[in-house]
């Protein structure tokens, strides 16, 4: 009994020891009710082992830095500069070419009378100015300066279309020949012709530059301002129709037409002696001009040409009238005027049928210039364009009702042919004369040629015949 008594009270011993070590537990520690004992500042699942010491991570002792040899050192400094020097000459001459390329642009500018066009180009890139630059823009702008007004008569000359053959035309030397040979120059005569008006300084000028309405509708001729050595010259070409090989030797002689080629540039198609064709860059006046300016852009005022006085008769530039109505055939001669605008030249009325015989001349009737210019508005001004200019056929001079017809169409520019050349300004329009070149004038008219123009004796091709009226 007493035996039992002893052991019941260890166990009561025991079982009260462990109620008050889990109280103690329980009151040391969160509870969640799950049985888990979690760390406030370790998510769960990831408690640290109680009772270790914290892992305090140390960084790696830096390997030392090799040590380098001086004249390896020395090599790499010198590899680096080489490099920066080679990249700065690349730059440089990067620059130069641009600048070189720059100044050539404006040089061609300025030369063609393009003043603010070429200033504008030289400040156009901050980075290529230099004292090449500032030099050539001093320059320009003292050529500025020092135009002056120019108060000398205006001369007007024109041209048909070049010989290309005159072996053919004209095979006998020393018969006197007319046609052609009176109304023509060879095409080595004109060459020998540009260069001269060049030397004497002439300038290709816009006659819509010179003559011009003001506000109140008065036509008035406005000052032209050029270098000192300058002066304005007014150019045109006459019926460029490109008939001529329909009419003459071996249907040859002339350029058969106008064309555009493979980059849309102006070329000649022209018959060669040994029957076949050629594609040229010289077969005709405004050809040859456009490559004399591309050359010696002084010759141009501001980029322009001449006039093309354009008829009905006989066609445009080799293409027959009566095709217009095909609208590839008829878009290709719109094509090709507006290349020769696009190159500096005009168009004018030359009339549409270029008949003398009860239209321009003296027993001109008012109503068959109706007819001519009425015409001429619906078939080829629809090809070249408006214009204000008339260009009068054997530079015959309308008066009275006739010359009222053309004024009513908007012509205010009309154009005759007078070796005296004088310059009328009325009040609705203005009146210029012109000189032909040609066989004729080169006989008739030489003295006046030689004096105003060029040396007729060089400029005369040794192999043209007498002309007939001489």
């Amino acid at each position: 009994m007493k035996k039992s008594i002893i052991v019941l009270l260890v166990l009561m011993f025991i079982i009260g020891a462990w109620i008050v070590s889990s109280f103690w537990f329980f009151s040391s520690n969160d509870h969640n009710g799950s049985g888990i004992v979690h760390d406030p500042g370790v998510e769960s699942g990831n408690d640290p082992d109680i009772g270790q010491e914290p892992v305090i991570e140390h960084e790696p002792e830096p390997s030392p830095e090799p040590e380098i040899d001086p004249e390896e050192e020395e090599r790499l400094i010198a590899e680096q500069l080489e490099a920066e020097r080679i990249l700065a000459q690349q730059h440089e001459a990067e620059l130069t070419e641009r600048r070189e390329h720059m100044l050539n642009d404006s040089m061609m500018l300025f030369r063609g009378y393009f003043y603010d066009e070429a200033i504008a180009l030289l400040n156009s890139d901050e980075e290529l100015i230099n004292h090449e630059t500032e030099s050539l823009e001093a320059e320009i702008v003292a050529e500025m300066n020092n135009l002056v007004r120019f108060d000398g008569a205006i001369k007007h000359i024109f041209f048909h279309s070049l010989i290309l053959h005159p072996e053919v035309l004209f095979p006998n030397l020393n018969t006197p020949t007319g046609g052609y040979n009176e109304g023509f120059i060879y095409q080595s005569e004109l060459l020998r012709i540009l260069p001269q008006l060049l030397e004497r300084g002439y300038v290709l000028y816009n006659i819509n530059d010179i003559f011009s309405k003001d506000e109140n509708g008065n036509m008035q001729q406005k000052d032209i301002y050029l270098p000192p050595d300058k002066k304005p010259l007014v150019l045109s070409i006459d019926d460029p129709t490109y008939h001529y090989n329909k009419t003459s030797p071996r249907n040859m002689g002339f350029a058969n037409r106008v064309i555009l080629d493979e980059h849309g540039e102006l070329a000649t198609e022209v018959p060669t002696l040994d029957g076949t064709v050629e594609i040229t860059y010289d077969g005709d006046v405004h050809i040859v001009i456009d490559a004399f300016v591309r050359e010696h852009p002084e010759f141009s005022f501001r980029g322009h040409k001449g006039i093309i006085a354009a008829t009905g008769y006989m066609g445009i530039f080799g293409y027959d009238l009566d095709y217009l109505n095909n609208a590839q055939y008829r878009q290709n001669v719109i094509d090709i005027c507006n290349k020769f605008k696009d190159n500096g030249w005009l168009f004018a009325n030359h009339s549409y049928t270029h008949n003398r015989t009860g239209f321009w001349g003296p027993e001109s009737n008012p109503n068959n210039i109706r007819y001519d210019v009425r015409r001429w508005r619906e078939v080829i001004e629809p090809i070249v364009g408006q214009t204000n200019i008339f260009i009068a056929p054997f530079g015959y001079l309308l008066r009275g009702e006739g010359m009222q017809v053309i004024l009513d169409n908007g012509y205010d520019i009309y154009c005759t042919v007078d070796f005296n050349q004088p310059i009328n300004v009325y009040r609705t329009h203005a009146v210029m004369g012109r000189i032909e070149i040609g066989g004729y004038s080169l006989v008739r008219y030489a003295n006046t040629l030689n004096r105003d123009f060029f040396d007729v004796s060089y400029v005369r091709d040794a192999q043209r015949p007498p002309i007939l009226s001489g």
